[in-house]
């Protein structure tokens, strides 16, 4: 083994032991391993032994157990799982996310009009949905945030149709999150009380206590392969469900047709307030197309795979659904199925069999039972972010390397972002820079405090208006060269960016070092930054020596050299790290430092933890968890009323879910996004439908989805709350849609992206979008040594480590808004901030804004010159306005 950790047999001792800690295997299921970090040397036995007192062939597992085995098993599927075409993906995650519990309440909504008419309807009503998918598809693609971000459908939703939508959104989602589960646990009950023998309150209670474990846990901690399978596995069951029930279909009952205002049959409406809502719940999985496109559209970026893989999937589920109707409606009869109060799989069973039980309860229990804990933990998330924040944090700031940004949520146009870094220390004194973003203006200023930084006192030195809740202080409780200790206290929202380098040394890089060169790198790596002489001194090497080393390092970009006070410093510049830093048994290894002795900080790690589990409790982290729980504990309560005075009904609510909220997140909501994705996306898709965008079919479908509420509100519901709550929304609906029509959600927007992505081989490219177009403009890319010239809508940009900035003329038009991004996109596929500077030229007016407080975006308003001229967008890459 060549390289770093090649004559260091404690480093490879340190990391078979951490393997052995995180993973079983044996050791004929790894001879790579072995080989790759010499396992079966004898030096590196020896140090496992000397070090951990066993032999290394401990780590392996010599007669693995059944469980193991399944393991192992497991993650064999789920490999092959995630490694699926595209299109496959986009088909399985659709249909499993659509295909779900919604289906038990299909048969009892359409008993009254017969299985054919039914079916009709199904296919009718799915083709609608099939176009509405297709639109989710299209829109997702043309984002930028899910397609490269870690947004999913709440920014997404907020981006393309601003406040008004998101607004919408959050109502939709407590609504959905309530009603799901409060159906969840009615069906769930009595489904299994007919099944198994225990009363359908005990069952709620079950899986209350179920649900309060994982909000407990605050995750569920599934996977796509887990979903896949679990979806999987429901639909196996429902076709084998429909299998066992064909040969008691009769045709007298598949024949049965009642369809109002046909050969003179009057209206009835409780014969259809079922129908239309319950087939709408059933057909709903768009709200999933945000963590669907995620995952397919890193495999596929043109989006074809997403929208052909999406629109399969719901033609199957027409298909499912369909031959579900037909079996279940032809075998019983409809009286028998309109008297449920649960699910459709009782008197199913009652009719064929035994099987309908074993396989209706596994169902329930996947379906319900997962769905429950889903819908518990969104409930209960949405409530716990109303709640109040913790105050106070406990923060270590690295000198230079990182920035404290505090933000205050709004829109782009009045959203306060405060930048805090660390400049450290002067005469003594810790030394700040606190960069100030407001809209298009940007400030910074300095501060040398003794104990704490006042941060709403430097905000009083710019001319900007106070704004109530702005600021923050920090109390400054240990600060040194290379760091500060602060307790933080403030209402704003606070995040973390870190240092951006345009080249650096990862770990796989750092393995393939010349020894010399890695000696240097190690003690560099160790401290952050260190001077020559330090180096001189740690390395034991000649002057000379050293110089060429450093100078080769500095030359791959793997070293920086930084001008202080006290002369020269050398900096790693290393690639960001993702997950948890390595361990403290590497850097033993690496360092050749001893073991430290028991109770070496047994003293301050003490104290340390006390006073943050009695901060935790001064913070009411309980108080918080007892008030997020109370709605989920309401639900379960009702839910128990409705079971003991025989009020359920998981059809009802089933159906008053449809039309309430799925009407919107799957009718509304996607032809809204399709029109604003159009005009203002950051993306392209590879092929673009543009029947789709018909004005017939997108105001059909939307005035089919609003007519809905005002019909149900009207005519075909009777309660006086069902039919108060329908006609809410939809004027709710109208009035939204209104305000976004005046704030132009629907305007053009231009897009200017510079982006690096190093799960392409650190290729990186520019590209400029206007009206959900690609758009010709002129770009000029400045290097140290000139500047190089392009006309075109995008392209590549060579030699990212030496540019100094991208120049963009954006040609002219009717934009509502210019939006200009910068990010990189990790080996890991996750979406970083590129800190940057932009500088807006209009007309005389130059805006500045600092992107690395931004989160790598600014959204620029438009002016009227915009349409005449073209607008001048210069990106200056890791830069401010003042050092």
């Amino acid at each position: 083994m060549g390289g770093f950790g090649a004559d260091n047999p404690g480093l490879r001792a340190a990391l078979a032991q951490l393997l052995g800690e995180k993973y079983t295997f044996t050791s004929q299921a790894v001879p790579g391993i072995r080989r790759a970090l010499g396992f079966d040397e004898e030096a590196v036995q020896r140090a496992f032994q000397r070090t951990y007192k066993e032999a290394l062939a401990t780590i392996y597992f010599s007669n693995p157990s059944l469980g193991e085995r399944m393991r192992w098993g497991w993650a064999r599927l789920a490999k092959w799982i995630e490694a699926l075409p595209p299109f496959w993906t986009a088909f399985a995650l659709t249909l499993t996310e659509t295909v779900g519990a919604g289906i038990l309440a299909l048969p009892i909504a359409l008993a009254g009009i017969g299985p054919l008419a039914g079916g009709a309807l199904l296919i009718v009503l799915g083709l609608v949905n099939l176009a509405t998918i297709a639109y989710m598809a299209e829109s997702v693609s043309r984002s930028g945030i899910i397609r490269y971000g870690n947004a999913y459908f709440g920014r997404f939703v907020a981006d393309f149709l601003g406040r008004d939508g998101s607004l919408l959104l959050s109502l939709a989602l407590l609504m959905i999150n309530f009603l799901a589960l409060l159906a969840y646990y009615i069906g769930f009950s009595t489904t299994l009380e007919d099944a198994l023998w225990l009363p359908a309150p005990a069952w709620v209670v079950l899986l209350f206590l179920v649900d309060i474990y994982f909000l407990q846990r605050k995750s569920l901690n599934a996977t796509v392969s887990a979903a896949l399978v679990v979806g999987a596995v429901n639909i196996g069951l429902i076709l084998s469900l429909a299998a066992i029930t064909i040969p008691s279909v009769q045709l007298q009952r598949l024949a049965y047709l009642n369809i109002p205002l046909i050969k003179g049959r009057p209206f009835e409406p409780a014969m259809v307030q079922l129908v239309f809502g319950v087939i709408l719940t059933a057909f709903f999985g768009h709200t999933s197309m945000g963590n669907c496109a995620k995952v397919v559209l890193r495999r596929d970026p043109s989006g074809r795979s997403l929208m052909k893989g999406s629109t399969a999937a719901m033609a199957t589920a027409i298909a499912i659904y369909a031959i579900w109707v037909l079996v279940v409606n032809g075998t019983i009869t409809p009286s028998e199925l309109a008297s449920q109060s649960g699910t459709a799989l009782i008197p199913l069973a009652a009719q064929v069999g035994p099987f309908v039980d074993v396989f209706g309860a596994i169902f329930v229990i996947l379906s319900m039972g997962m769905g429950s804990i889903h819908f518990s933990l969104g409930f209960f998330n949405q409530v716990e972010e109303w709640l109040p924040q913790k105050r106070q944090s406990l923060i270590l700031l690295p000198r230079r390397r990182g920035t404290l940004i505090f933000h205050t949520p709004g829109s782009p146009k009045n959203e306060l972002r405060l930048g805090l870094v660390y400049l450290g220390l002067e005469g003594g004194q810790p030394s700040f820079r606190l960069d100030v973003q407001s809209s298009d203006k940007t400030y910074y200023l300095e501060a040398t405090p003794e104990f704490q930084l006042n941060g709403s006192g430097l905000l009083a030195q710019t001319p900007l208006p106070r704004q109530r809740g702005a600021g923050f202080t920090a109390d400054i409780l240990e600060a040194g060269a290379e760091g500060v200790r602060l307790r933080v206290t403030t209402s704003m929202m606070v995040t973390y960016s870190g240092e951006w380098d345009r080249t650096g040394l990862g770990l796989s890089s750092l393995l393939d070092l010349p020894p010399a060169q890695r000696q240097v790198m190690e003690q560099i790596i160790r401290r952050g930054e260190a001077s020559y002489s330090d180096l001189v001194q740690r390395t034991r090497k000649d002057e000379q020596a050293l110089q060429v080393v450093l100078k080769a390092l500095t030359a791959q970009g793997f070293v920086r050299v930084v001008e202080t006070a006290g002369g020269k410093r050398y900096r790693a510049q290393l690639m960001p790290k993702r997950g948890r830093e390595l361990p403290k048994e590497i850097w033993r290894a690496l360092e050749g430092e001893p073991e430290p002795q028991p109770g070496q900080y047994e003293r301050l790690g003490g104290l340390c933890g006390a006073l943050q589990r009695a901060w935790e409790k001064m913070q009411g982290g309980r108080i918080r968890f007892l008030l997020g729980l109370i709605p989920v504990a309401f639900t379960f309560l009702l839910t128990e009323w409705l079971l003991l005075t025989d009020s359920e009904s998981f059809s009802g609510l089933i159906g008053f879910l449809g039309v309430i909220v799925v009407s919107l997140l799957g009718g509304i909501f996607p032809v809204l996004l399709l029109l604003s994705s159009r005009r203002k996306g950051e993306c392209v898709p590879g092929k673009v439908y543009r029947y789709l965008g018909h004005p017939i079919l997108v105001i059909g479908i939307y005035l089919l989805s609003l007519s809905g509420l005002f019909l149900h509100g009207l005519i075909i519901w009777q309660n006086p709350i069902q039919r108060a709550v329908a006609l809410a929304t939809g004027i709710l609906i109208l009035i939204m849609t209104i305000a976004m029509l005046r704030r132009g959600v629907f305007a053009p927007r231009a897009v200017v992206e510079l982006r690096q992505d190093q799960t392409d081989n650190g290729k990186c490219e520019f590209s400029v979008v206007t009206d959900g177009s690609l758009t010709p403009a002129d770009v000029q890319l400045g290097y140290p040594d000139g500047e190089h010239h392009h006309q075109a809508a995008q392209g590549e940009i060579p030699e990212i480590s030496r540019l100094s900035y991208a120049h963009f003329f954006v040609p002219p038009g009717h934009y509502r808004d210019l939006k200009v991004w910068a990010h990189r996109i990790t080996s890991q596929g996750e979406a970083e901030v590129l800190p940057a500077r932009v500088e807006v030229e209009l007309g005389e007016e130059v805006k500045q804004i600092d992107l690395d407080l931004t989160q790598g975006q600014a959204l620029i308003p438009s002016v009227s010159s915009w349409a005449e001229h073209k607008h001048s967008v210069r990106i200056i890459l890791g830069s401010r306005v003042q050092e």
